[in-house]
């Protein structure tokens, strides 16, 4: 009678064990299907991100040509109304700059 209670309490903790088995592989599956999805979600994050970015730094880059090429036909018109002045300032700033640079 003994080991018929010993081995029903056994058979039960077998069916326990194999349950807890059925139980951690479901759970693991699960996790790396998670996994899966989040890394994916993850991925799917950084590249709109990395879109946005390259959208702003193409305005940024369109806003600073837009200002150049305006500063260039600034100085230009400069240049026209005001010539000899134009020149003298040029070769002011080019004696400076070989002065700075002759320094030996």
């Amino acid at each position: 009678m003994a080991n018929e209670a010993v081995d029903k309490e056994l058979n039960t903790l077998r069916g326990d064990l194999d349950t807890l088995r059925e139980d951690v592989k479901k759970l693991t599956e699960q996790l790396s299907r998670t996994a899966k999805t989040g890394a994916s979600a993850a991925s799917e994050e950084a590249q709109a991100e990395l879109t946005r970015l390259r959208a702003e730094l193409d305005e940024l880059y369109g806003r600073a040509v837009s200002g150049g090429q305006a500063s260039i036909e600034s100085v230009e018109r400069q240049v026209e109304r005001h010539p000899l002045a134009s020149l003298a300032a040029a070769f002011g700033v080019g004696l400076l700059l070989g002065k700075l640079l002759d320094r030996n």
